[in-house]
């Protein structure tokens, strides 16, 4: 890089220079081919995301243990479950917020370091009350570090095979939860239950080696004028390329891309340029935050208490949803680039709300019944709750996109907070087949939603998709 009356300028492959802009910075990201930085980028903030999935989940193995401890009524349940979306609505807001003022990387270390903190204190609760306490903490944490996350690796991706590329990245979350239950079935049993939440607390290590490790988006970098520092983060994943890199091309085309809508404030996130993508973004998180809460942190309470399974049962009847869940995300994986992103969530909450109907129908019929049904549920589920994190970045501009995501993370934790709740006045109060109904109507709809409201966004640079 070198300077000459104050224009920042670069010299990329092929021999290629010019100034600094958000165009070439965009130019230069849309030639990358996949890199080891990029891995990197992949590996360290997909620990952050595993470890979000494996401390969100962490109570449902934990909590029949917790209500013979504390002798908790079916309130204090419920309770204890939406406590944790109370802290992860406004940690949803808060880091989001500070991803947009302060950087994508500073705010994913923060907030891991919020979750391995407050899990390892959860580990030495004396208390029902501290416990629910610091869930609400470890919330802001949990909350806020997805849709941040999200958003970054959107950023550092080309639109070629970006709905692959994240959703490769994403995938560590599901697997966040299968490793969660699975652990939980085993370590439970035999180490007891403050175990769990020892070993959630290793997002703390990240909190101290993030940002050494790994460059801050250059998008959110040229976006905020700091061509210098967009710079030097694009030369960190040029440098890990293999081989040459092919020419600098349309940058022109893409400064003129990028100048062509307004910076947008986050008002304008329910303004008219944006509202239909925003009511479909609500309707596709309050589903995943309704059925993943209202059903799945349920599971082994309901196999232990309603059907009278044992403990060890219950909980791997609990994990055998969560394989499920792994393998639809894959499936995900393969198809998002060439089906897209419309199709695959809206088939995938049709096959989910079927699912949950017959396991109200068949609700009579033995535990293995039930929990096949709510397994392929949980499944179809994870296809398009995972398909959410690609195409929800992509709905946004860089100056807004964490912002978005924050928002539609935060309809996830408000559907979170209530869903226990009918769960436990329906499902433990006996009245089965009613609770599966409710849970296969929200999926219905938001199928509907994302189709009349959503657009399509495979294959198209994030600039192309603003409005």
């Amino acid at each position: 890089m070198r300077t000459i009356d104050n224009t920042i300028e670069y010299r990329g492959g092929a021999g290629v220079s010019g100034p600094v802009t958000r165009g070439s910075i965009i130019a230069r990201l849309e030639r990358l081919p996949g890199n080891a930085m990029q891995v990197r980028a992949r590996i360290l903030i997909g620990l952050a995301t595993f470890f979000d999935g494996f401390d969100v989940i962490a109570i449902a193995a934990t909590l029949p243990i917790l209500i013979q401890k504390w002798h908790l009524t079916p309130w204090e349940i419920g309770f204890l479950i939406a406590s944790g979306s109370v802290g992860q609505l406004f940690g949803a807001f808060l880091f989001p917020w500070l991803a947009e003022r302060n950087g994508r990387v500073r705010a994913i270390a923060w907030s891991s370091g919020i979750i391995g903190v407050t899990s390892i204190a959860c580990g030495f609760a004396p208390t029902f009350a501290v416990f629910v306490a610091l869930r609400v903490i470890q919330g802001f944490g949990l909350g806020g570090e997805l849709p941040v996350a999200a958003t970054y690796i959107n950023e550092i991706s080309r639109a070629h095979g970006r709905g692959r590329f994240v959703l490769l990245y994403e995938i560590v979350f599901p697997i966040g939860l299968l490793a969660s239950n699975a652990l939980g079935a085993w370590i439970v049993p035999r180490f007891g239950w403050e175990a769990m939440y020892f070993v959630g607390g290793m997002p703390l290590i990240l909190f101290f080696v993030l940002r050494r490790l790994v460059p801050e988006s250059p998008r959110w970098l040229a976006e905020r004028e700091r061509m210098a520092e967009a710079d030097t983060a694009v030369r960190a994943f040029e440098r890990a390329t293999k081989g040459p890199l092919a020419p600098v091309t349309h940058a022109a085309e893409f400064d003129a891309l990028a100048s062509r809508h307004p910076k947008r404030r986050m008002k304008d996130l329910f303004g008219p340029a944006y509202l239909k993508r925003t009511m479909a973004v609500a309707m596709l998180w309050i589903t995943c935050g309704f059925i993943q809460y209202g059903l799945s942190t349920w599971l082994p309470t309901i196999y232990r208490n309603v059907y009278h399974a044992p403990l060890q049962l219950a909980l791997n009847l609990a994990v055998a949803a969560s394989v499920l869940g792994v393998l639809g995300s894959l499936t995900c994986a393969l198809l998002v680039d060439k089906v897209g992103r419309k199709p695959i969530i809206n088939v995938s909450f049709l096959l989910c709300a079927l699912s949950l109907a017959l396991a109200g129908v068949f609700h009579a019929s033995s535990v293995y019944v039930v929990a096949t049904f709510c397994a392929l549920a949980l499944g179809f589920l994870a296809c398009g709750f995972i398909t959410a994190y690609v195409y929800t970045p992509e709905l946004y501009p860089t100056s807004i996109r964490a912002f978005g995501c924050g928002v539609g993370g935060a309809w996830l934790k408000i559907a979170a907070i209530f869903a226990p709740a009918i769960v436990s006045k329906t499902m433990i109060g006996g009245d089965l087949d009613v609770a599966f109904y409710i849970l296969a109507a929200v999926p219905f709809l938001a199928a509907i939603a994302v189709h009349f409201l959503g657009i399509e966004t495979k294959g198209k640079v994030l600039e192309q998709l603003e409005a």
